[in-house]
């Protein structure tokens, strides 16, 4: 399981559950749905969990529900092309307003129509005919390398030393898987085969494209741009909770908090509201304020360390107190945004 990621409201809300059964059961809410989607029930122990979890967490990748609620991701499933140039136009962040290709089996309206032509029009997909993009078709590993290539050749720098591949042939996407491989965004199935006309699976299209985006320098934020962006988040959240001033932290959280992050927070505060209706109070207090540091950075995601920061809490419900110092250290992951702002899409603590 991914560890759990939250920021001041978790370290205010787990001990809640020390005394929770003091309160009426209608003041402990259940976690709302709008966390289901990021607990996808098919990855843990996967070999790609990392990355897969990585862009559910950001909101880059989307599962499947079931009828009964449960998401899965199927991460060993065939992805279509559609399916893949869809999730890269969304994470690598490309836009374009130029018309791009006409294919005859793209209609209008699709949810693909539109990522598609974003990537025709810059050149970044071609279709599997000069008529036809084939978007239900298994995209192969071999055409995710050209997809790649084409899309981060501006950012990313493939200077490294290229894999000896057995098995890619004289053909229009060697060169690509070259580079690819250059700059460690793809690697073979086997020491020397690269299996470049098997159908990619999903977990393997989401792993190539997450390399892909860490590698990206071709327009890099600075440290104390992303520095700020995780101190107000922190000072800001922290003060209103130290106020009392709960109906204020959705305008915080709406402010600086995006994918499962801002999930878990909209769900944590709902369960703070239902305590403090039924008469819990919790009582907060800065002894040190966190540092933040860059550990990570590249042009659409930033990784950031949180160290020092320490506060005092007192949670009760009036038969019973929960006191504690505690430690906030963690990592704050980020993305850029739409807008070009950056947002903090999970937070892993060290508790």
């Amino acid at each position: 399981m991914r560890p759990q990621l939250q920021r001041i409201i978790l370290f205010l809300f787990l001990p809640f559950f020390l005394i929770a059964q003091s309160f009426p059961v209608s003041a402990r809410a259940a976690e709302t749905d709008l966390l289901d989607k990021y607990y996808p029930s098919d990855i843990d122990g996967h070999w790609a969990y990392e990355a897969i979890d990585n862009f559910v967490s950001a909101n880059l990748l989307s599962g499947y529900a079931d009828v009964d609620g449960t998401i899965s991701i199927k991460p060993n499933n065939d992805i279509t092309r559609a399916e893949f140039v869809t999730i890269l136009v969304n994470a690598a962040g490309l836009t374009s307003s130029q018309s791009g290709k006409t294919f005859t089996d793209v209609k209008a309206g699709k949810w693909y129509a539109d990522p598609i032509r974003i990537a025709s029009s810059l050149g970044i997909v071609g279709g599997i005919t000069n008529t036809e993009f084939g978007p239900d078709r298994p995209i192969t590993r071999g055409e995710i390398a050209v997809m790649v290539v084409n899309a981060f050749s501006s950012s990313v720098q493939f200077d490294g030393q290229p894999k000896a591949f057995t098995d890619v042939p004289q053909y229009y996407a060697k060169p690509a898987i070259q580079k690819a491989s250059q700059a460690g965004i793809v690697t073979g199935m086997t020491q020397t085969e690269f299996k470049p006309f098997n159908r990619a699976t999903r977990a393997q299209a989401v792993v190539m494209l997450e390399r892909s985006l860490k590698l990206q320098q071709g327009n890099l934020p600075t440290d104390q741009d992303l520095i700020n962006v995780a101190a107000k988040a922190d000072k800001e959240e922290t003060q209103l909770m130290v106020d009392k001033k709960y109906a204020d932290l959705e305008r915080i959280f709406l402010k600086y908090y995006t994918g499962y992050q801002f999930a878990y927070n909209m769900s944590s505060l709902a369960e703070i509201n239902q305590m403090a209706a039924v008469g819990g109070t919790i009582d907060i207090e800065v002894v040190k304020a966190p540092t933040f540091l860059v550990t990570e950075r590249s042009d659409r995601l930033a990784v950031l360390d949180s160290v020092y920061g320490e506060i005092k809490m007192k949670i009760s419900n009036g038969a019973n107190t929960y006191e504690d110092t505690i430690k906030t250290d963690g990592q704050y992951l980020l993305k850029k945004m739409s807008d070009n702002s950056w947002k903090i899409y999970a937070i892993l603590t060290n508790e």
